[in-house]
């Protein structure tokens, strides 16, 4: 079944003297429980479409479904449910807050979205311990490796039981090995979770991991 869809998606970004058309009506289909690959080089226009299909952007022209529903017609606060509550966001960078522990990192965003303290902290000790990382509870980001960091900030894209993730380059500052480990992760949550993953990468050994593989190159896919 289909979950997420993106229809004729184009997106402009103006300057005082020029613009940059980094979509080009894009159309994708993402189905449910699927792993796939969204590849391509650096300027691709990869970044921009995760960002569209997440909210966290809009689109100059085209819709975004969820579940049949065109999201950009909703009202704003129904957008941000969407967002907070449907979709986990994992990016190149962890964006860890230095300060606080990895449990306390991952209760964030239960924490904004209203959970209590006590109902956050099981639920996140709960999902990091399924990515391996129930003895670093208490560890600050500086405390532990950069793998380690991707997969705190994975649980923390899914302590929130997204339908969808979207990770944008979630390996680019990883070495071979660590990258490896961090997608192994993301696919075994997949199967059991059934969580829906599209993984932005320039990476082809990531290949094998993917049910399916689309490329973007210069703002269009082309396969």
């Amino acid at each position: 079944m289909e979950i997420l869809r993106a229809e004729n998606l184009v997106k402009v970004y103006k300057t005082e003297s020029d613009e940059v058309v980094a979509l080009k009506g894009v159309n994708i289909s993402l189905k449910e429980g699927e792993f796939s690959l969204l590849m391509g080089a650096s300027g691709s226009g990869k970044s921009t479409l995760l960002h569209i299909l997440g909210t966290l952007d809009r689109p100059t022209e085209g819709k975004v479904y969820y579940r049949e529903r065109e999201i950009f017609t909703l009202p704003e606060r129904e957008i941000a449910t969407f967002r907070n509550r449907k979709v986990g966001f994992v990016f190149q960078f962890h964006y860890l807050i230095g300060e606080l522990s990895l449990l306390e990192n991952v209760m964030v965003p239960l924490l904004i979205g209203g959970v209590s303290e006590r109902e956050a902290r099981i639920r996140a000790e709960e999902v990091l311990k399924s990515v391996g990382l129930g003895h670093r509870l208490s560890h600050k980001p500086f405390e532990v490796s950069g793998g380690e960091k991707q997969r705190a900030a994975v649980a923390r894209a899914l302590v929130t039981n997204p339908e969808v993730v979207l990770a944008d380059e979630p390996t680019g500052n990883l070495d071979s090995q660590a990258s490896h480990s961090v997608l192994s992760l993301m696919k075994e949550l997949n199967r059991e979770l059934g969580t829906t993953f599209l993984i932005a990468t320039h990476n082809r050994e990531l290949e094998t991991y993917a049910d399916r593989i689309y490329f973007i190159k210069d703002g269009v896919i082309v396969s």
